[in-house]
């Protein structure tokens, strides 16, 4: 059964690296309703447009099992944390993802204008940010990748 599972994990962990960026559509209905689609919507706004990616698979060493005599109701509970911090950490990742798109538009004082009048440049402070913001969705992506990982392990 062991190597079943072996085989399974390893055939998943290949798939996801090979698997391509999926869209998903941000859409304001007229009655002021935000949608969040992975297709096009009619009739509706479009606010904004995320990529998402496969995050790179972990360096993080196996943990060990949890003990084989660990009682019914200590496992219910470590499966209620677990599933309770998978919550807090999708939260989490979309609260993040929504600051990311919002921080592409510029702040007052990241744009300065070029000598020639008609055009002009993002500061670094702007770029930093734009780091800072990514930064934040990908520790978000890894917590919410550990909180399902720990959850599996209380489930094996």
């Amino acid at each position: 059964m062991t190597s079943i599972k072996g085989i399974v994990t390893l055939l998943l962990g290949a798939s996801a690296s090979l698997a391509a960026a999926d869209t998903i559509y941000k859409y304001e209905r007229a009655d002021g309703k935000v949608i969040y689609s992975d297709s096009p919507v009619e009739g509706a706004r479009l606010i904004g447009r995320f990529e998402l990616v496969p995050s790179p698979a972990s360096a993080e060493p196996p943990r060990p099992a949890p003990p084989a005599a660990q009682g019914a109701a200590s496992r219910g509970e470590a499966l209620d944390a677990a599933d309770a911090r998978i919550k807090a950490a999708d939260l989490a990742l979309t609260q993040a993802l929504e600051r990311q798109q919002q921080a592409a538009e510029p702040l007052p004082g990241e744009r300065l204008g070029n000598a020639g009048g008609t055009t002009s440049r993002l500061t670094p402070e702007y770029f930093a940010r734009q780091r800072a913001a990514a930064a934040e969705v990908d520790a978000a992506r890894a917590e919410l990748d550990a909180a399902y990982r720990a959850r599996n392990e209380v489930r094996d």
